[in-house]
């Protein structure tokens, strides 16, 4: 199960078939929003950012953000794992701020949405929607066309985000020169996050996590409490809830498997706590998200 939990995935909906996410949350996977109608707002890292017709926004994994769905609204949104979008990159979600740009150039949208606005006219708006609509049609496709799939849908998603290079590639190298990255959580919190989510089908303690983090518990409750505003448990249900919901979506693992890889145990345990916290059973959650529109590769 551990294996399966790492391969790449792809996603994308619209506004017919994308669940609104009603407050404020975060994931494991990385997100594009393209905005092609309608106005909203994108509450990303301490900051909101104006969204309009033609803007596209990006959001790293694990960043509290939200998009409030408008009424009228056309828009597509992409949800990619970090091996569908990094295949080449060997290195865990939380040690990607470190990576220079010109390593891994397909981060610096994600890198510095908070303080950069992506705009296009209509022209270039058509295109975008013209390649979102190419990747769901892709989506779509038979299992036995898995590899052509992964080969176009990849160079549509390269496509949108050269397309916002070419637009902001200036931008993008003051911004990296001015260090103008997102502030990540400090040394202690990240490791222990990585100490979670790597860990999520054992016992977890925060004694155990704290000498993981090479801190006292003391100390380590108190770093978690005031940079993400949640308890040790709180966040370790969190994290489980969050690769419970990818794996549903993403992969065809039974409610026993995913129980079972993320620490809940028993599948009648962990309907109970995702209905409780989710408010949807594992298999309701999983019918809704899993119409149409996800790929996973080996």
């Amino acid at each position: 199960m551990a294996a399966r939990a790492q391969r790449a995935y792809f996603g994308i909906h619209d506004q017919s078939n994308c669940l609104p996410n009603p407050v404020p949350h975060r994931h494991e996977y990385f997100q594009i929003y393209v905005n092609t109608r309608g106005e909203t707002t994108h509450y990303i890292g301490g900051n909101q950012r104006a969204i309009g017709a033609g803007t596209v926004s990006f959001v790293l994994p694990f960043l509290v953000h939200y998009i409030p769905n408008a009424a009228d609204g056309v828009f597509h949104v992409i949800n990619i794992s970090k091996d569908y979008l990094l295949p080449s990159l060997d290195l865990d979600v939380f040690e990607l701020s470190e990576v220079p740009l010109s390593r891994a150039p397909e981060l610096a949208p994600f890198r510095f949405q908070h303080c950069l606005d992506f705009r296009f006219d209509e022209t270039e708006t058509h295109q975008l929607q013209a390649l979102c609509e190419h990747m769901a049609q892709e989506a779509q496709r038979p299992p036995g066309e898995d590899t052509a799939s992964h080969l176009l849908i990849r160079s549509h998603l390269l496509h949108l985000i050269g397309m916002v290079w070419r637009r902001y590639g200036e931008e993008f190298r003051n911004c990296e020169e001015q260090g103008m990255a997102l502030q990540s959580y400090r040394p202690a919190v990240l490791r222990c996050i990585r100490y979670i989510s790597r860990n999520l089908a054992q016992e977890l303690t925060l004694g155990d996590a704290a000498h993981a983090s090479h801190v006292s518990p003391t100390h380590l409750a108190h770093l978690l409490k005031s940079e993400t505003g949640k308890t040790f448990l709180e966040l370790v249900t969190e994290r489980r809830i969050e690769r419970a919901k990818t794996l549903l979506v993403f992969t065809g693992a039974s409610a026993a498997e995913i129980g079972e890889s993320t620490g809940f145990g028993e599948p009648t345990q962990f309907a109970r706590r995702f209905g409780q916290i989710v408010g949807a059973t594992p298999s309701a959650y999983r019918r809704q998200f899993q119409r149409g529109g996800n790929r996973t590769w080996d």
